[in-house]
């Protein structure tokens, strides 16, 4: 950020020594932004290595970012710590929803998920709620307003877990995990591990 005020000033104070029109102040202004805006979540969205995006949200100042490190290295209550400190509150009771899942409380992530306002997100949450429970009316039903491809074959790939079907849902997972990137990629990743701890258990 300290670099973005600094490249902002230098390059509104060269436009004014060059006597600049209004338009061209605004429109490098703009590109800088986008620019800076890029690099700060190009690795959450675009970076194909998991651990140049493990080590992005290691060192963020954000607490989404924050949150999501501790989560997907199973420090639960580190992640915990994070989550007053996230400024949206539909992002901070998402995660939290998330967290409750992650502990297998489900009851209480239940709840909190219905709290959510309708979207992609929230039908997301109560149909993988939904399938752990055993409840898989109310999956299907939820699972039927889950509209995002991704998302939505995770949750298949949850119900074939269900059904016994966890050797399919590993080999899939692999083939998936070359062409994700950023969240998506860890997200795949974890489910993966988790699964092959279940595997173990």
């Amino acid at each position: 950020m300290f670099w973005f005020f600094i490249g902002i000033f230098f390059a509104n104070l060269l436009l004014g020594l060059m006597q600049a029109q209004v338009w061209l102040v605004i429109l490098v202004n703009l590109v800088i932004f986008l620019v800076s805006m890029f690099k700060s979540f190009y690795p959450v969205l675009f970076e194909k290595d998991p651990d140049k995006i493990m080590s992005f949200m290691k060192k963020s100042k954000q607490p989404q970012f924050q949150f999501y490190y501790y989560f997907f290295n199973d420090q639960l209550d580190e992640a915990e710590d994070k989550l007053h400190k996230i400024k949206s509150p539909f992002y901070q009771k998402l995660n939290h929803v998330n967290l409750l899942g992650k502990r297998k409380q489900y009851d209480e992530a239940e709840e909190m998920a219905r709290g959510l306002k309708d979207n992609m997100y929230k039908w997301y949450s109560l149909a993988g709620i939904a399938i752990e429970q055993g409840n898989r009316e109310s999956y299907r039903n939820y699972k039927e307003k889950v509209r995002n491809p991704f998302y939505r074959r995770l949750l298949e790939l949850e119900e074939m877990v269900h059904d016994g079907k966890k050797e399919m849902v590993l080999a899939e997972l692999e083939s998936m995990i070359p062409n994700l990137r950023g969240l998506k990629l860890l997200s795949v990743i974890q489910y993966k591990q988790d699964l092959l701890k279940r595997n173990e258990d």
